[in-house]
């Protein structure tokens, strides 16, 4: 279930937001029982336990350097199909992210260390 947040949301609690959503992506895909496309082309592969780590941390690499381009784009510190400038971000209220220029920093703390 969706999770609804009544007040302005910072940078922390946006680039963390998307930080639980790429670990809940790698679950997903990762998990036995074919719940996603991926999870099932992943299972039919058979891989040895050693090969499941390395594409666990394939993908988690995959996963971690999409999201910190895409979040990185929208705060106008990195470019997205060759254009970069900065987006504005708000709720379906209007209400905006607070500090979007901090999400650069939020998105390195949380993704990269």
């Amino acid at each position: 279930m969706a999770q609804k947040i009544g007040l302005a949301m910072n940078a922390k609690e946006f680039v963390g937001l998307w930080k639980s959503e790429k670990e809940e992506q790698l679950k997903l895909y990762l998990s036995r029982g074919g719940e996603s496309e991926v999870s099932s082309k992943i299972e039919k592969m058979n891989l040895s336990e050693t090969q499941m780590n390395q594409l666990a941390n394939i993908l988690d690499d995959v996963l971690t350097d999409t999201y910190t381009t895409m979040l990185c784009g929208l705060d106008g510190s990195a470019s997205i199909g060759g254009i970069q400038q900065e987006y504005s971000i708000h709720d379906e209220n209007g209400i905006p992210i607070e500090s979007c220029g901090d999400i650069e920093a939020e998105v390195y703390e949380q993704f990269q260390e």
